[in-house]
């Protein structure tokens, strides 16, 4: 289950985090990159001369820039991705535990940097809608997990939690979003997630 795979990314990578070996490389895809809890990152930008840093302390920054975040700090374990344009960024916030997802896109405009929660919110939002699920169920997970060849979509996958569900445990759907303005554009089952995105996605995710 992809929730699983996730955490064992989380917490496999923690069990030798002392070195960093797993900090900054890819996680299943290319276009996805480890944070590791405690351990110094770097990740370039694909043709911009800037370069997104964690310290061990977890602090994000990008020199010259300033973030401004729309909610708490970004807890490793963590995942990164630049859009191949290099003026969008998104973070898929483990929360300080790996247990769950919190989607946050960065957009770039001159010397600041804003964080856009649209996408997560919309994302949440459609997920809920379809699983009728009760209030008190927890919000799913939202991972990013790619881009469009342009960088003008956004790939992400949905997912239930562990504990209380919005619908069954592992349930999901992937989504393709516009980048430039966070409109769902596409909204896939399971089944056709795994057609369309089966190569980026853990295998796991499919086991039945």
């Amino acid at each position: 289950m992809f929730v699983l795979v996730v955490m064992c990314a989380g917490y496999c990578c923690t069990g030798f985090a002392q070195n960093c070996k797993s900090s900054s490389k890819p996680t299943w895809t290319e276009a996805v990159y480890y944070v590791d809890a405690g351990c110094a990152s770097e990740f370039p930008a694909p043709n911009q001369p800037l370069v997104i840093k964690f310290g061990p302390n977890g602090r994000m920054s990008i020199a010259g820039k300033t973030i401004h975040l729309r909610g708490p700090r970004v807890e490793a374990p963590a995942m990164v991705s630049w859009s191949p344009k290099s003026d969008v960024f998104f973070i898929n916030d483990g929360q300080g535990s790996g247990m769950t997802s919190t989607f946050r896109l960065f957009r770039i405009k001159g010397t600041q940097i804003y964080e856009d929660k649209a996408v997560e919110k919309a994302a949440v939002s459609l997920y809920r809608r379809r699983t009728g699920c009760n209030r008190s169920a927890l919000d799913p997970n939202v991972y990013g997990f790619g881009w469009a060849e342009d960088g003008g979509k956004i790939y992400l996958l949905v997912q239930a939690t562990v504990h209380e569900p919005c619908g069954s445990p592992y349930q999901f759907i992937s989504l393709v979003v516009r980048t430039s303005d966070g409109t769902i554009l596409e909204t896939l089952t399971e089944e056709h997630t795994k057609e369309r995105f089966g190569s980026q996605l853990p295998s796991s995710l499919f086991m039945e």
